[in-house]
């Protein structure tokens, strides 16, 4: 399955490659600051948006307005991991009973674990879109999208537990 969803990963790209597909971080900030219990429901509106800009039609354009609101979430997931390690270590060398690396290296396994989750989450997305084919790519990119931003909000609570 890990061979079918890398390799449909490289295809979907190919076509759109040629365009500047992208998202409105800051309408992206704007909602999730509007909406901080519920900060998921943000979580494709700018593909949406997106995908009516580029005038809709295939599917291949909606994949890419994914892909790109995708990134987005993807580089606020590496920079609030980058802080929890950060954080993780100076609580480490606290006077607080923790060993060394002990917090470090929970976090990198809880990141590990959580791509193989994203990955076999969105690979079962993709076994259930592959019938219809037309729709995978979109299934895919979304799946992508929504499990990143996901984990970024996960990253975002833990991180806040550490600047209490």
């Amino acid at each position: 399955m890990k061979i079918i969803l890398s390799l449909w990963l490289s295809l979907i790209a190919l076509p759109v490659v040629a365009q500047d597909f992208s998202v409105d971080a800051h309408l992206i900030g704007q909602c999730v600051a509007a909406n901080p219990d519920t900060p998921m429901v943000c979580v494709g509106q700018q593909s949406h948006v997106c995908y009516d800009d580029y005038g809709g039609g295939a599917d291949m354009v909606l994949t890419a307005c994914f892909e790109a609101e995708q990134a987005f979430w993807d580089a606020g997931l590496n920079r609030v991991f980058q802080e929890l390690l950060v954080l993780a270590k100076r609580e480490e060398h606290g006077d607080n009973g923790h060993q060394p690396n002990q917090l470090t290296d929970a976090a990198r396994k809880m990141q590990r674990s959580w791509i193989t989750y994203r990955n076999d989450t969105c690979g079962l997305d993709l076994a259930r879109a592959i019938p219809f084919m037309s729709g995978a790519g979109p299934v895919l990119a979304e799946c992508f999208a929504r499990e990143t931003a996901r984990q970024y909000f996960q990253l975002e609570r833990i991180t806040g537990t550490y600047r209490k």
